[in-house]
């Protein structure tokens, strides 16, 4: 059975200079222990989609669409059953772990009241603590359950935000910039944790990265984003070796191994959409069909969908 099923979502927030288009017309499905990659440049919309589905928007957000988990639709789901989701159900690992974690309470106890709140001894629910924080490579685990957030670094902190997100085996898990600010050695840790989390757990991973290298080796599917919305989805593999939408093709580029070579301009405002093809102003393969008449995403079935007049050929 699919376990999450997200269908033509979109985000609006309004402003007083007019309404910011976050996310348009998202639509994609994850199977038990599938691991989902949205990539893109900042500001393509990725975030919004993971706090869309574990409904931690803003209250100024306008939301429609469709979001299933589990069967349940979580758009209309009253607030106190979605909290109970939270967390058991479904996790989050933050973009910003310092944000998330609270200054006074020591590391390992803010891992250990999760036990604690289901029924555990304090002595239990410490003992579960230090396990979490050596599975995601905090050692030695005692002192460092002992310490505050502040005494962490910024790679320790984000390890203790993941330990928090798998301390109750959820079946999603929502990574959002898993690796961002993160020395080569962190961010390797950090790729072995989420790797073993899916392979030990069997819980689908949805990983909202900048790193195409962490999304190249953990993920099943790539889903990538530009101005709100999806313009290509497939399997990592295609998607790495076979790129169709000329935005994905320059993303991959971009990458060290393949030159290093820089995509020129910048996305629209998500607040003035473009007519037409959102990307036709950076693309060298635009026609004048490209400024008049916005794609549809065109599914294929077995290496996903792209949304262009002109995609390369597979």
């Amino acid at each position: 059975m699919t376990l999450l099923t997200v269908h033509d979502l979109n985000v609006h927030f309004p402003t007083g200079e007019g309404s910011v288009h976050a996310s348009r017309d998202i639509s994609f499905s994850m199977e038990p222990g599938e691991v989902l990659g949205l990539v893109g440049e900042t500001g393509s919309g990725k975030s919004v989609i993971g706090q869309a589905i574990i409904r931690l928007l803003p209250t100024s957000a306008q939301i429609t669409g469709e979001i299933r988990f589990d069967g349940q639709e979580l758009t209309t789901l009253p607030d106190h059953t979605m909290h109970a989701l939270r967390g058991r159900s479904i996790s989050l690992v933050p973009q910003n772990p310092s944000g998330s974690l609270d200054p006074l309470i020591r590391n390992g106890m803010q891992i250990a009241e999760i036990f604690i709140e289901r029924g555990a001894t304090k002595n239990t629910a410490w003992d579960k603590a230090r396990d979490l924080l050596v599975a995601v490579g905090l050692i030695p685990s005692d002192p460092i359950a002992k310490e505050y957030p502040h005494e962490l670094s910024g790679g320790m902190r984000q390890r203790l935000t993941t330990s928090i997100a798998i301390a109750e085996h959820s079946r999603l898990i929502i990574a959002d910039e898993p690796t961002k600010g993160l020395d080569y050695h962190a961010r390797a840790t950090t790729a072995r944790v989420l790797s073993d989390i899916r392979t030990r757990e069997n819980a689908s991973l949805l990983l909202i990265t900048h790193d195409l290298y962490l999304a190249e080796h953990l993920c099943d599917w790539i889903a990538v984003l530009y101005a709100g919305e999806i313009i290509e989805i497939g399997p990592a593999h295609h998607i790495f070796t076979q790129p169709r939408h000329p935005y994905t093709k320059a993303l991959i580029g971009a990458m060290p191994k393949n030159g290093l070579v820089p995509l020129d301009g910048q996305s629209p405002s998500l607040m003035a959409i473009p007519e037409g093809c959102s990307f036709r102003e950076r693309c060298t393969a635009c026609s004048n069909r490209c400024g008049t008449e916005h794609p549809d995403l065109k599914q294929e079935s077995l290496n996903g969908g792209v949304r262009c007049h002109h995609p390369f050929s597979s």
